[in-house]
């Protein structure tokens, strides 16, 4: 995708609110039910006008942050109708198991030679492509054209030259290199303030669906997109939080809403699910394996900005109200952005999304069902001990009963967090 052109001068960057969205598969809905406290409770209760400027999400987090953004003029409605796709969802409309994808499925495993490949991805791959995307389990195809239905991209570039978006960031994974790739987009063309981290690439692109997917490709399950004739996989192995692209896009004030548990709490349940468990399989490492690169530094980061905000504060009470201003000036040499105050508001689920899962499986079977051929063969690996205490279970649970406990349970976390929401809100 070509990078756009933009004329309009940077000035000082505005102190814009961002909402940074995680990934993690189904458990998305979550995030969806914090927002409909924010904006239907909160704002009816309390009067107050919550807004952003500035999106970021990866995975489930980018499908939620990239629909925000292309409705940033109208967030109720937006979340409202965000709220409803997500209790509208079922397996069907995300997921396809068919006989393609099962025969394909030794491929996946081995790698597969050029006539498996073309038999597996029969559509024409771009000319600079070294080869079709990387395949997964399951089919992702109803979820895409789900996805290009419901995202008006279009009003997302019209509201970025209005000035009414400031900027949407969405993280991939690049399969070759392995890096975190940066897709952004921006209202000036220097407002992204890049860093030294080679890791991390940032590339200014006109966000459409396709980014949205690649950084909602959950390895091993669901199948790489090609973007420009170059393979990504899902954003969560390498920034499953996308807090650093907000920062480097101006933000003064970030909502961060994350789909994990207090990382103790998490630490001790894994634990004891390893204990528990004496003959694991290869399906149960595999899904520690992808847990462990999902796993990030969020609260680490959190309290960073934490430090710097006292390091100001100090600062300021000490050497005056110049200090940040000389701060800035004597390391500009080897920092590439600002230090500056940014406030920050966390929210994370109180229960486990995966006892969450394994409940809503269990008080509705029923709701678990796959389109194409092998529904049984489906149905019968999805709900297998080995799936389950691999927590992929949590992920693809896209079943009403699931989704709805994530809505209520998002909605009820945010309420816990009320004050702190009015005064994030109210500075």
């Amino acid at each position: 995708m070509c990078a756009k052109s933009r004329s309009r001068s940077a000035g000082k960057q505005e102190k814009s609110a961002a909402l940074v969205l995680s990934g993690g598969g189904a458990r998305g809905a979550y995030e969806a039910g914090v927002l409909r406290y924010i904006f239907e409770t909160m704002l009816r209760r309390h009067g107050a006008e919550p807004r952003f400027e500035i999106f970021t999400g990866t995975s489930a987090g980018a499908l939620n942050a990239c629909y925000l953004a292309s409705n940033a003029d109208e967030p109720e409605e937006a979340v409202r109708n965000l709220v409803d796709y997500w209790q509208g969802l079922t397996m069907e409309k995300v997921l396809r198991l068919g006989l393609k994808e099962l025969k394909a499925a030794p491929g996946l495993l081995f790698g597969a030679g050029r006539e498996a490949a073309l038999a597996a991805y029969p559509r024409k791959r771009p000319a600079a492509a070294p080869h079709p995307p990387v395949g997964g389990i399951f089919d992702t195809s109803p979820l895409q054209e789900g996805m290009r239905a419901a995202i008006p991209c279009s009003r997302m570039d019209a509201l970025l030259e209005k000035g009414v978006l400031k900027g949407i960031a969405l993280c991939a994974t690049e399969v070759c290199t392995g890096k975190s790739i940066i897709f952004y987009d921006t209202y000036e063309e220097d407002r992204f303030k890049a860093g030294y981290d080679p890791s991390r690439e940032p590339r200014k692109v006109r966000i459409c669906v396709e980014h949205a997917m690649a950084s909602a490709a959950i390895p091993f399950l669901f199948p790489a997109v090609q973007v420009d004739s170059v393979c990504y996989l899902d954003g969560a192995l390498r920034q499953n939080t996308p807090l650093d692209p907000a920062i480097r896009l101006g933000a003064g004030r970030i909502l961060v809403i994350s789909l994990d548990q207090e990382p103790e709490i998490a630490y001790q349940k894994a634990r004891s699910g390893c204990r528990r468990n004496p003959y694991p399989g290869a399906l149960f490492l595999l899904g520690r394996v992808v847990s462990a690169l999902m796993t990030q530094r969020l609260d680490y980061d959190l309290k960073r900005i934490e430090m710097v905000n006292g390091l100001i504060d100090a600062g300021t009470k000490i050497y005056g109200e110049r200090f940040a201003e000389e701060l800035n000036g004597a390391s500009s040499d080897f920092r590439k952005s600002e230090y500056r105050t940014i406030r920050t508001c966390h929210i994370r689920p109180s229960k486990d999304p995966m006892t969450l899962a394994v409940e809503a499986f269990r008080e509705s079977p029923g709701e678990i069902t796959l389109p194409g051929l092998p529904k049984k063969i489906g149905r019968k690996l999805l709900t297998s001990e080995a799936f389950m205490e691999s927590e992929f279970l949590s992920y693809l649970m896209f079943i009403p009963s699931y989704i709805q406990k994530l809505v209520d349970l998002g909605h009820e976390d945010a309420e816990r967090r009320r004050d702190d929401l009015l005064a994030f809100f109210g500075d």
